[in-house]
């Protein structure tokens, strides 16, 4: 792609912007001449969104910025707090089940990300359409109890069992009373998902609730930086298949942001690399998020993406997020350095921004006093809690000693009068509260001059500390945390290969006993002379690298499965371009179903509108269904922003039982833009 003169005729003019974990970027594109205009690239301000994405547009043209047509996001804030397992408070309803029950399936909610399960109100009900004598929750005593069970959360979810029975029916009425008496966002089930597996639908609608103020913090950052611009630029934000979406539905279901940062890489990258078939190696500050094109195609998780501890119902690509970036911590233990699986700041960013860092460090490097519990890192603020109930007495006294800046773990302690040992921030860093800084990767690539954005001074004071910890000499450690990146890196793509040649079942390498076999292969492939078993991993794919560190690292891993990298002048900026390029899609299923609770009846039913229409013929079941898909696209192409008046396609597909045996139907919608003439 070609970066376009301004003194061309203007065209379509498109905008994408990724903000990331660490770094806010933006690319300005021409849709009809496939040329890139011009890119940006500054830092996320977690604390203030409104600076980095201002930051960012600042580097962007204005005569560009005014002639824009469209806006698209993609945003790894949704992934990342998955990931790192953050997010605000939130509570579920669940209707119709028994407590019994959920006490029940404790380790099956775990696993669906699900840990505290006094996060589940749960009430009795039974949906009509499924149970003989159906009954409805006592909407009396719930109104009254709402206050109560719901003041200590930010948001709330509604899942209801067996909703297809009833269009959902019990959900739209709990929500109804949720909405009147509480202020905070409230999500149901049925708006995201028609999943049958319940255990899903909870950990999917949990998650929603606990994105919601995220992501509406996200999208009002964006309009108020437009807004002081005086733009008026339509948004949309990329979804986790690399479909469009509207910011109304993306506030409603930020569960379908879930790796949306992956999917937007994806289509970039393939822009940038053209290849047929290839693996997408993503790396931010957080993550690096891997995924696999075939036939110029993302390859899309067959049965909903999982992130972090979530398996969710949202349709996506099948990418796998790990906790891999250049933000990521390098701490020590009594077996020397590791790379902890949380984002902390780059010293070297923090001392950026305050220059007493390096002078705290150089303090603490020379002091005779032991080194103890990473004493190098810093505590920082991100949220103002004053006044927030649910937090502890010394929650609060932490925030209020960190509001005049960062403090190393001892002198916080002294700041709030307790002992070094007692402070407790895990709470506070869940929810975003309060991060960290210290060592990571990008503080190697400073000091190794791969990166020059930063004055290398903080990272080499902080190397000091943490060579005295561990006896490591200090110029040893960046070559020692690169070549950790490198194997995590090779392992985790290998165990992303292999599960795409031996998906689900299929596979013959069970989990616990894959970690180490992949090590094996490492050591292996990088000694590759002298081995004794030859033991190596290869692949004929090329990988296509994005992100700011990837040319540092993806080069020695292609070499490692003897392939190639494949890098652009613009991976830095894919996942902005990808968001630019995505394209706008409405689906929706409509599903037609043997009439089997009713013997005598017979024939088909479809639930619409909360109620069951019986029909006795399979094509008049089919038409009424297609109604209906057709209705209901439409409605979800204006929530989408697709307009009015968008493109429908049906199609049928029959769902036969050994070839002999109708289970029913699914009538797919799909609605597109209206092209233009």
């Amino acid at each position: 792609m070609n970066y376009a003169s301004s003194e061309r005729k203007w065209a379509m003019i498109a905008i994408g912007i990724d903000t990331g974990g660490t770094c806010t970027d933006a690319v300005i594109y021409d849709t009809d001449t496939k040329a890139i205009l011009a890119t940006g690239k500054t830092l996320t301000t977690k604390a203030n969104l409104e600076i980095g994405i201002a930051n960012v547009l600042d580097r962007l043209p204005d005569e560009w910025l005014n002639k824009a047509e469209s806006l698209a996001l993609s945003t790894t804030l949704a992934t990342n707090a998955c990931v790192e397992n953050k997010g605000y408070r939130a509570k579920l309803l669940v209707i119709g089940a028994r407590q019994d029950i959920i006490d029940s399936l404790r380790k099956e909610l775990s696993e669906h990300g699900i840990s505290d399960i006094s996060q589940l109100i749960v009430i009795d009900a039974r949906p009509e359409n499924m149970f003989s004598e159906p009954y409805d929750p006592d909407w009396d005593a719930l109104e009254k109890r709402i206050p109560e069970l719901f003041s200590d959360c930010e948001s709330v979810g509604v899942v209801q069992a067996y909703s297809a029975a009833n269009g959902g029916r019990f959900e739209l009425t709990a929500l109804r009373l949720l909405k009147k008496r509480l202020t905070i966002p409230v999500t149901i089930a049925y708006d995201i998902c028609k999943e049958v597996n319940f255990l899903k639908v909870c950990a999917s609608t949990l998650l929603n609730a606990r994105l919601m103020p995220l992501i509406s913090e996200f999208l009002q950052a964006i309009h108020n930086v437009l807004s002081r611009r005086g733009l008026d630029i339509p948004v949309l934000i990329v979804r986790s298949d690399g479909i469009l979406m509207s910011e109304e539905m993306a506030r409603s279901c930020p569960v379908e942001t879930l790796l949306c940062g992956p999917a937007a890489s994806i289509i970039g990258g393939l822009a940038l690399a053209d290849a047929e078939d290839a693996v997408v190696l993503d790396m931010g500050g957080t993550t690096t998020d891997i995924a696999m094109i075939k036939g110029h195609d993302p390859v899309m998780a067959a049965d909903g993406i999982m992130i972090g501890p979530y398996r969710t119902t949202v349709r996506g690509v099948d990418a796998r997020a790990i906790s891999l970036g250049g933000d990521t911590a390098v701490r020590y233990d009594s077996d020397g350095l590791y790379l902890d699986t949380v984002r902390i700041i780059p010293i070297s960013v923090l001392a950026d921004s305050d220059p007493s860092v390096a002078r705290e460090l150089n303090a603490l490097a020379r002091s005779e006093r032991p080194q103890t519990r990473m004493s190098h890192e810093f505590y920082v603020l991100q949220k103002d809690i004053s006044g927030k109930a649910g937090f502890t007495q010394q929650e609060h006294a932490i925030c209020d000693a960190l509001r005049n800046g960062p403090l190393i773990a001892a002198r916080l302690a002294q700041a709030v009068g307790i002992d070094l040992y007692a402070i407790n921030t895990k709470r506070l860093e869940q929810e975003g509260v309060v991060i960290k800084s210290g060592v990571t990767p990008t503080d190697m690539m400073v000091l190794k001059g791969d990166l020059t954005l930063f004055d290398p001074s903080a990272a080499a004071e902080a190397l000091k500390c943490v060579s005295k910890k561990t006896g490591i000499p200090a110029e040893d450690i960046p070559d020692i945390v690169y070549e950790m990146v490198v194997r995590a890196m090779y392992v985790h793509l290998g165990a992303f290969l292999l599960h795409q040649q031996y998906p689900g079942r299929k596979s013959p390498f069970a989990p616990e006993r894959t970690d180490a076999l992949l090590q094996a292969f490492y050591d292996q492939a990088r000694r590759r002379k002298g081995t004794i078993a030859g033991l190596s991993l290869r692949t004929p794919l090329p990988l296509v690298g994005i992100g700011a560190p990837i040319h540092v690292f993806l080069p020695r891993v292609a070499a490692l499965f003897g392939t190639r990298a494949i890098l652009s002048d613009y991976s830095h900026v894919a996942n902005a371009l990808g968001a630019a390029l995505a394209q706008r899609v409405a689906r929706l299923d409509v599903n037609v179903c043997v009439n089997s609770m009713e013997a005598a009846t017979g024939g088909y039913y479809v639930v619409a509108d909360c109620k069951k229409h019986l029909y006795r013929d399979l094509e008049e079941a089919i038409a009424f269904a297609k109604k209906t898909a057709e209705a209901e696209v439409i409605k979800k192409a204006v929530i989408q922003g697709l307009g009015r008046d968008p493109e429908i396609e049906l199609t049928v597909e029959h769902t036969i039982f050994d070839n002999k045996v109708l289970l029913g139907c699914v009538v797919h919608a799909e609605a597109r833009p209206r092209r233009r003439r």
